[in-house]
């Protein structure tokens, strides 16, 4: 592993049992992120995308492989390496409606050990995501789009190394969608790797550098939007194909049997 490799998934596997018959949500999965880049994991749904975030963010235990973070096992290393990471999944939950979006943080602050850099933590990322002025305000009175901007700052708490990005301006409007995209971007200038998920394609056309095809739990391409492009054999439409119009393509064989 170079000294600009965040994350390594080598030989990645996750197994469930269905009924009596078991199920490889993720089968040998091996791929590579390095410093300041961002990367878009894209497949159907239950490709093994949400499976594979889970995996690398600590929260679901591999059949088999690794997950190694600045070259540090998650599985052996787990507290060590979940203060390299910072997770969106967004959604209504993971906070407390009845306090504040200040005393959030400074609770979350509190369990990455950030101790005497709480306040400071808290309030630059909350200013990060234009929240700075809803500090004192219930969450629970928050919109989707809030709640949305409040789980980004949360994920940026400790400046985390990698970043796992699930559907980040879901439910937002397109206004604040082109300012935390624009965020994003700057999170990568500053060294942050960064694995989004995505159903908007503009968005992952305009965000990745790299992208992840993911069919059947598998890695089935590598490359970037003009590979997948090339892969797809749905280059030009009287101009140049979007990926969109290219993953459309490419979505039949990406869906499990």
């Amino acid at each position: 592993m170079n000294q600009t490799t965040v994350l390594q998934v080598v030989r990645l596997r996750r197994m469930f049992q269905n009924g009596k018959t078991p199920f490889t949500a993720v089968d040998d999965l091996s791929f590579s992120l390095e410093k300041g880049s961002i990367a878009a994991l894209l497949g159907p749904n239950g490709a093994g995308k949400t499976t594979t975030v889970q995996m690398i963010a600590g929260y679901l235990a591999p059949t088999s492989g690794q997950v190694l973070v600045c070259g540090e096992d998650c599985t052996r290393s787990r507290e060590k390496t979940r203060r390299k990471i910072g997770v969106v999944f967004g959604g209504e939950l993971g906070f407390y409606g009845r306090a504040t979006a200040w005393e959030n943080l400074m609770f979350f602050a509190a369990l990455a050990g950030l101790g005497k850099q709480r306040r400071a933590e808290a309030e630059r990322v909350l200013k990060a995501v234009s929240l700075w002025e809803s500090a004192h305000q219930r969450v629970g009175t928050f919109s989707r789009g809030m709640r949305q901007r409040l789980h980004i700052a949360r994920a940026l708490l400790g400046n985390p190394e990698l970043l796992l990005l699930d559907e980040p301006t879901n439910g937002i409007d397109v206004e604040l969608a082109h300012e935390l995209r624009a965020l994003i971007r700057r999170l990568a200038e500053d060294g942050a790797a960064i694995l989004l998920t995505s159903h908007t394609m503009s968005e992952v056309e305009h965000l990745a550098d790299r992208i992840l095809l993911i069919g059947a739990g598998k890695l089935v391409h590598d490359g970037n939007l003009e590979s997948v492009r090339a892969l797809s054999k749905v280059t030009h439409i009287d101009r140049p194909a979007t990926l969109e119009e290219s993953y459309l393509a490419l979505s039949p064989m990406l869906r499990r049997e």
